[in-house]
């Protein structure tokens, strides 16, 4: 007698895969302000300073081949926009409000192919102080805030004006004035406090630092040096 075999078999179907790369773009921003050294944060836009913007698009091929058109608060940057025209800068007012930027990719027959929008709000600068040992450097890791207690008879501090416009933190457009309990001002970048010999106490350091040419952009610190126990000036 004859055997019958049923033979099971299976059919892959194999489908070319194919790389799909979606067609969108990215609005990049920062200010033009001045940060320290191995800052690693975002240089944040602030009230009369200039901010520029990059629209990264991907999938939609050469970026300098696009075009760009540019829209603030509703309305259309023609003067800026066009072919190749992925940035856009311009300067806070003084009234500091924010700005809604909004970035399209047009194709032909004026299709849009992405957008994209962000919104960015001006802050006020930031004033931050660090002493600057001769050993060390600058102590980056601790800001004067409060209460600063000296080990040493002498100690220099350095002021970094965050965000302010400006590239140097000792450029002639940005004025300081130290002053401490005896009245002294000093309108450098750093400055120096030496504790009177045998003596102890405490002294109140304030800071301001203003913009020559932004009304809007100042900032001030003030913190306490503790040297002893009595309170006696530097």
């Amino acid at each position: 007698m004859r055997k019958f075999y049923i033979l099971s078999v299976t059919l892959l179907l194999v489908l070319p895969i194919f790389n799909v790369r979606a067609q969108t773009v990215d609005i990049l921003w920062q200010g033009e302000v001045y940060t320290s050294p191995f800052y690693k944060g975002k240089s944040l836009w602030s009230s009369q300073s200039r901010i520029t913007m990059l629209a990264v698009p991907q999938g939609l091929g050469n970026p300098s081949a696009l075009n760009y058109k540019w829209t603030k608060n509703g309305t259309v940057l023609g003067n800026i926009s066009g072919v190749g025209k992925n940035s856009l800068s311009f300067v806070d007012s003084v009234l500091s409000k924010p700005q809604l930027v909004k970035v399209d990719i047009v194709g032909s027959n004026e299709t849009i192919l992405a957008t994209a929008s962000t919104n960015v709000v001006p802050i006020r600068p930031v004033l931050i102080v660090y002493e600057n040992n001769p050993l060390y450097g600058f102590m980056f890791n601790k800001s004067a805030e409060g209460t600063y207690k000296l080990k040493e008879k002498e100690v220099s501090f350095t002021a970094f004006p965050f965000f302010f416009s400006t590239s140097d933190r000792e450029n002639s457009l940005v004025s300081y004035e130290w002053r401490t309990n005896v009245g002294v001002a000093t309108t450098k970048n750093s400055v120096t406090y030496r504790v009177p010999d045998e003596s102890s106490g405490s002294s109140k350091v304030t800071l301001q630092v203003t913009s020559r040419n932004n009304i809007m952009q100042s900032a001030d610190k003030n913190f306490l040096i503790e040297f002893g126990s009595t309170n006696t000036g530097i």
